[in-house]
């Protein structure tokens, strides 16, 4: 067991607000439920057995500087499994995060966390010739630009952008107002969904994660879908909750990417968050996939804040 018991500095300030990044980690995690939630001394901690994803098996620390990791080590001990914290916000958790390096936890995985006004993805993928005027409140906070947040990330900010961007021109990408014509089908529960996820998904937990996790999920949700030639084409899935609509498990088959399909979902998503009172989007995608950060952000999305894993053993 490790005791940090001298994390008592007050976190660096980052991107945005803890304060707003906290309540996207909230969001995120009512969206995603696991199977087993605990609260202690400020921690989420998360347990869903039969399932590989770290985000359903990993404790969210508080906002406020953290005293000890000991409630989360007894936890995760109590199951057999290894200890794990997501580092969300990473810019706000730098002592935690060199803390538990020091003794021993491994990194994994650095995901970036984006957000956009409902209103510009509605308007950038709609048919050009039909866009929506912006229709975001006018004291709605401005976004943070993708250069101004990404301080933390292991490649500068404008590298990641230039990168993106590079990463969209070699795949010669579809055009994001092409996203108007492609229908999509937006249900309101999983049901047949579940047939696409498996489908799509590309993970050995998939059927694991329809049954524990998606079919659990409280708050409204659509769950949208593309078919092509009588096959499933490309997913996503939107819960709203408080002003905000959770973006989750994209996908789209790799024979028919850049045809517009993955913006076709954003697209579907987004009206039907703003149908919701859902003013602001948010979604993750794994810092090196850049590909899929250019198409976001071509829609309307900006770099909120980031966050990793750290493990033991």
């Amino acid at each position: 067991m490790h005791d940090a018991t001298d994390m008592e500095t007050p976190p660096r300030q980052g991107s945005v607000p803890v304060g707003s990044a906290w309540r996207i980690e909230r969001c995120a995690a009512l969206a995603w439920p696991a199977a087993v939630t605990e609260e202690r001394e400020g921690w989420l901690l998360r347990h869903s057995p039969g399932v590989t994803r770290r985000r359903s098996n990993s404790a969210l620390p508080p906002p406020a500087p953290v005293r000890s990791i000991e409630p989360v080590e007894r936890f995760y001990r109590d199951r057999g499994v290894p200890v794990r914290v997501q580092i969300s916000p990473a810019e706000h958790h730098r002592e935690l995060d060199a803390r538990l390096a020091g003794l021993g936890y491994r990194v994994e995985s650095g995901v970036a966390v984006l957000t956009a006004r409902t209103g510009d993805v509605v308007a950038a993928t709609a048919p050009a010739d039909t866009a929506p005027a912006d229709t975001a409140p006018a004291d709605t906070a401005p976004a943070v630009t993708a250069a101004e947040a990404t301080r933390e990330a292991v490649t500068p900010a404008g590298t990641v952008a230039a990168m993106a961007r590079e990463a969209v021109t070699r795949a010669d990408a579809v055009p994001v107002g092409a996203a108007g014509s492609v229908p999509v089908e937006v249900a309101g529960d999983p049901g047949g969904w579940l047939a696409v996820f498996a489908d799509l998904d590309g993970h050995s937990d998939s059927e694991t994660v329809g049954r524990e996790v998606i079919s659990r999920i409280a708050g409204p949700a659509a769950f949208l879908s593309v078919s092509h030639e009588g096959r499933a084409a490309a997913m996503g899935m939107v819960v709203a909750d408080s002003g905000w609509a959770g973006v989750f498990c994209m996908a789209t088959r790799p024979d028919l990417r850049r045809r517009g399909l993955a913006a076709a979902v954003l697209g579907a998503g987004a009206r039907w968050a703003a149908g919701r009172g859902a003013d602001r989007l948010y979604l993750q995608v794994e810092k090196d996939n850049l590909a899929a950060r250019a198409l976001y952000e071509r829609v309307g999305f900006t770099y909120s804040h980031g966050y990793h894993f750290r493990t033991f053993p």
